[in-house]
This record gives structure tokens, C-alpha cells and sequence, in this order.
């Protein structure tokens, strides 16, 4: 899944089961758009068009949307629905989707993989299916069509669809679940309804070892996502929760700074290495993404989630209160997120399912289940 916003999960985990099928002995190839997430490949790339948000011209687009994103304009709109994010990225534009199918055929008749994986990609579901290829992917509860849909935005697929002799459904989440396996990168606790086809795979990377420095909390995490809230919000919910927790907070995603807070510092920055501060971390405040929600339960790190108004970010919120692993705060105020903090900090209770949800999702094989249900695939 392309983007012109800043999203680096899609990413991460394509480039995560990459790895796993190369280990594995398999040619790979990924493909790759000039999006400004797919860095650092680990396999051979094949390029495909990037779409533009809300179908504008690229030129509009390339400038307006990451400004948007860095004033946190895009987590004031409510997001009900994964159709409309494909809407809001372009991806069911009726001529992006002409275009970059027939880059995908054209890329596939050449040359002939024996599967096709999608990570939330409808147009290489519909190249696939179109050339006869066994196709996989990615999924999860929240982006079924049973959970929430929008198929009035679909208008341009089901264009696509009916000109290439296809079924064309009302809705284009349809399409994501037909695929031949769906992989869920989390478990039935989290996800009980997830649909058909899916295939629960746990945690995709190495289940990190809690050793000693895991017993010795002494930080806070901060990450509330790119576009989600003003970079001065995440700052001042730094510094409010150094001052009600007395420890040092790390805020990723914005600017680079370190601030004074009551005899503490809130140190800042663009990116941080997650795998470097979890084992301290007290508490991960974060914006509800999956990768953020795997990377504190991976940890057995206590989460507050602040998922504003997009669908999913709720839902991963409501999995977290619900299996005891966290809070959620609906308004990103720094206040309200330190006070839950707090009661995390002192009442355990309230993040006592951690320790069984993470042997949950670590049971589940992660990205060698996934090689191994795709080995098992028939070649057609």
C-alpha cells in the first residue's frame, strides 16, 4: 500500500515477510513507489505508480498533504471506514487503478511469480487474479466490509472491474477478502472476528527477550503518529508526563529537542529506536497504529492509546481496555493522557492481561507461518 503521507507500517511489514520468504530460499521482489516510505528494500524492486490523495493532481498533492499531516490537519477529519483511507490516498481513483494494474500485469507476465502477496494493495489483488496468479495478503477485522464500509467510494474500482470483465462488488473491501489466505498479524483475542480466509500469525518479527533491563522502567515512550495531533501537542504531553511520572519521556515524530521538566528531560526527535527504549519503558503512549500496538505488547509495556477519530486506531484501542493490556483516551490533551498514565502506573489490574496476550501472539509462527501456508499453496 502506497501513500504520500507518512505511514511507515505497510512498509515495515512488506519488507518483514520479504525477509522471511528469502530465508526461506525464495526469489522475492517488492514493489515500490516514490512515496517516501519504501526505504532500504531488502529485495530486488519493481516500481509502480504512486496514487494522489483524493485523486488531485500530483503537483497539488506532493506539497499539500504532507503539510497537512505535519499541522496534525488530517486527525481533525473523521475516518470511518478502511475504504475511505483508500479513498483519502487515492487508491480507488478509476485512473490510478488503469494505471498501475496494468504496470502490475505487465510486471507479472514477465516475470511469472508463483504468488502474488498484497500488503492492503487492491491493484495487485485485481493484477493477480486478472493473470492467473494465486494471491495472499494481509488483513484484519477492522478493514472487513462487515466491520465498516463505504462502497459509494468504490465507484472507480467497480468501473475498472466491469470494463476487465470482473465481479465487480459493492464494496471494494470485498476484493481484500477474497484473496486466497488473509494473514492477521495479531490473535483471536484481539481480532475474534476477522473473517474468512484468515490465517492468525501472531507477532511478525523475533518475540524480544525480557531481560533484566525490562524490571528496571525508568522512561516513558511517546509516538502519536504522523498527521494525527500538532507536533507542540506530543511536546507538551512529554513534558506533562515527565513532571506527573518524575522520569525521563522520549517523544518520536517530532522535531528534534530536548526540554527541561521538573529536574527530567523530554528528549525529541524524528525517529527513535523503539527496540532500544521498551525494555525500560514504564508506560507507551501511542496513536493506535498496528505496528505501535505490537511494538508495547511485544515489550509488555502498559499502553495509553490516543486514537483520535480513524476507525482502526479505535478498535485497536477498544482491544486494548478490553484484554486488559492498557487505557484509551478519545481526546489527545496532555493532561488526560498523563492522568491515564498515571493509573497505569498504579494500579497494575489495569494492564494484567499482558504477560497472557503476549504468549498468545507469540505462539502464533509470525512470518513462517505465513512462508509455510504460501508454500502450500497449488501452483496453477
Amino acid at each position: 500500500m502506497l501513500a504520500r503521507s507518512q505511514m511507515g507500517g505497510p512498509w515495515s511489514r512488506a519488507q518483514q515477510i520479504a525477509r522471511a520468504f528469502l530465508s526461506r530460499g525464495h526469489e522475492v521482489t517488492l514493489a515500490w513507489g516514490d512515496d517516501g516510505n519504501c526505504v532500504d528494500p531488502v529485495a530486488p524492486t519493481f516500481e509502480i505508480p504512486v496514487p494522489s490523495p483524493l485523486g488531485l493532481p500530483e503537483a497539488v498533492a506532493r506539497h499539500t498533504f504532507p503539510l497537512a499531516s505535519r499541522l496534525g490537519l488530517m486527525g481533525r477529519k473523521p475516518v470511518h471506514s478502511f475504504e475511505e483511507v483508500l479513498l483519502l490516498t487515492g487508491s480507488l481513483d478509476y485512473r490510478y487503478s488503469c494505471a498501475v494494474v496494468e504496470k502490475l500485469r505487465e510486471f507479472m507476465r514477465t516475470w511469472r511469480p508463483d504468488v502474488v502477496y498484497s500488503e492492503f494493495n487492491l491493484a495487485a489483488v485485481i493484477a493477480a487474479r486478472a493473470e492467473g496468479i494465486s494471491c495472499v495478503g494481509s488483513g484484519s477485522q477492522s478493514t472487513t466490509a462487515a466491520y465498516a464500509s463505504n462502497p459509494r467510494k468504490s465507484a472507480g474500482i467497480r468501473r475498472l472491474l466491469r470494463e476487465m470483465c470482473m465481479p465487480a462488488p459493492a464494496s471494494s473491501l470485498t476484493i481484500l477478502e477474497g484473496m486466497k489466505r488473509r494473514f492477521i498479524p495479531s490473535c483471536p483475542s484481539l481480532e475474534p472476528e476477522a473473517g474468512e480466509r484468515a490465517i492468525y500469525c501472531g507477532f511478525l518479527g523475533d518475540v524480544p527477550k525480557l531481560d533484566a533491563r525490562s524490571a528496571d522502567r525508568d522512561c516513558v515512550v511517546v509516538y502519536l503518529g504522523s498527521g494525527s495531533v500538532p507536533a507542540g501537542v506530543a511536546v507538551r504531553a512529554g513534558r506533562q508526563l515527565s513532571s506527573v511520572l518524575g522520569c525521563d519521556v522520549y517523544v518520536a515524530g517530532v522535531p528534534e529537542a530536548v526540554y527541561a521538566a521538573a529536574g527530567r528531560e523530554v528528549h525529541c526527535a524524528p525517529r527513535l529506536n523503539f527496540a532500544e527504549l521498551l525494555p525500560r519503558a514504564r508506560v507507551m503512549v501511542h496513536h493506535g497504529g498496528q505496528n505501535s500496538m505490537m511494538d508495547a505488547l511485544a515489550y509488555e509495556v502498559p499502553q495509553v492509546v490516543v486514537p483520535g477519530r480513524v476507525f482502526e486506531r479505535q478498535f485497536n484501542a477498544e482491544a486494548v481496555e478490553r484484554t486488559r493490556c492498557g487505557l484509551s483516551v478519545r481526546a489527545p490533551k496532555p493532561a488526560l493522557i498523563a492522568e491515564a498514565a498515571l493509573r497505569l502506573v498504579n494500579e497494575v489490574a489495569l494492564s494484567g492481561g499482558l504477560t497472557k496476550l503476549r504468549d498468545e501472539l507469540s505462539a502464533l509462527g509470525g512470518t513462517e507461518r505465513i512462508v509455510s501456508e504460501v508454500e502450500e499453496i497449488p501452483r496453477l
